[in-house]
């Protein structure tokens, strides 16, 4: 377990450094809006799902949405129907962790930050600590969530936090 976890801490760590202050994000020019979490923009978070691969998405049309919703709820039960999006001025923005062994995995868009030039998804994957009491069944976290206006380009800035339960 500890091998696993190692790199996965290292990569966190190398990614979870960056800010609104890192070059990257300083090419892309000022700060022009901030999209902050709203009940309201939330289609989805959960914890199992059927996307096995990691993914950031950004769906900006009808008929990637319909594939992507399929993907997502296959091998979930009884699928619910597809959340209507207007496309004309709405975007989902969706990352998935991927298949994890266990639980105590999630991931979360934190806030969506547009620049003069581009525009920043911040996301947070937590992963449980060594002394975390986990489900042994396999998971799949995923958090979908409605973004208007539509911005583009999105650039996924992703940090790790391994949660210390003890």
């Amino acid at each position: 377990m500890r091998r696993v976890l190692a790199p996965i801490l290292a990569l966190g760590l190398a990614l979870g450094c960056r800010d609104a202050t890192s070059p990257e994000v300083l090419a892309f020019g000022p700060r022009t809006s901030v999209w902050l979490p709203d009940p309201s923009g939330l289609i989805l978070h959960g914890y199992y799902s059927g996307l096995v691969n990691a993914a950031d998405l950004v769906i900006a049309d009808s008929q990637s949405w319909a594939t992507a919703w399929t993907q997502l709820t296959r091998g979930v039960g009884l699928p619910p129907a597809l959340p209507a999006v207007d496309f004309r001025t709405e975007q989902v923005v969706l990352v998935a962790l991927g298949q994890r062994r266990t639980g105590g995995y999630d991931i979360r868009i934190d806030s969506v930050v547009q620049f003069q030039r581009a525009s920043v998804a911040y996301v947070t994957a937590t992963a449980p600590g060594q002394n975390c009491v986990t489900t042994s069944a396999l998971s799949q976290p995923v958090d979908l969530i409605r973004l208007s206006p539509k911005v583009e380009p999105i650039v996924f800035q992703q940090r790790l936090v391994v949660q210390d339960c003890s």
